[in-house]
């Protein structure tokens, strides 16, 4: 294979790359609020729970399902930071694209306590109205005590993460 041939394929792959990038990801208007994922009501055990009714002063709220490797994978950092910081008002809530009978053994054998919520059937049309057209997992929002998008996550996220919006957004 030639220099140019190398070079041309390069160019290709990052070009294709680019195009994957800017097609997948979506961007939510901040100043919408999110109003149908804080308003939509979803199962909450033998309740019917809402985003918007659960806020603390920092929210990220996780679309998950549990074949969903990178979802099962980020449920235990998420535990962890939730049960370190909730005294500061950080909250997270889990918004199962699945349902109960497949979820609640598989939280209950990681011992996940911070709410979860049930889409089910409805899931894919509020990972849409959420900004993800795509329906791809993971995905995260992170709000304000106001149900304001601070922050819009496609994929997995990290400790450092968590940590740098911690530092940002709580005293």
């Amino acid at each position: 294979m030639t220099n140019q041939t190398k070079i041309l394929i390069a160019f290709i792959a990052l070009a294709a790359f680019a195009v994957g990038i800017t097609l997948n990801t979506s961007r939510i208007d901040a100043t919408n609020q999110a109003s149908a994922l804080l308003t939509a009501e979803l199962e909450q055990g033998d309740d019917i729970g809402r985003v918007g009714d659960q806020l603390g002063e920092l929210t990220l709220v996780n679309f998950w399902a549990t074949w969903c490797t990178p979802c099962r994978d980020e449920m235990p950092l998420f535990e962890a930071m939730y049960r370190l910081h909730q005294p500061d008002g950080f909250k997270v809530i889990g918004v199962a694209i699945d349902y109960p009978s497949r979820s609640q053994p598989f939280l209950d054998s990681m011992d996940i306590r911070y709410p979860i919520l049930y889409a089910e059937k409805t899931g894919m049309q509020l990972l849409e109205a959420s900004g993800n057209p795509q329906g791809l997992l993971p995905y995260s929002l992170l709000l304000d005590k106001n149900g304001r998008v601070l922050d819009q996550v496609l994929g997995k996220i990290d400790e450092a993460q968590i940590r740098a919006w911690l530092s940002e957004h709580l005293p």
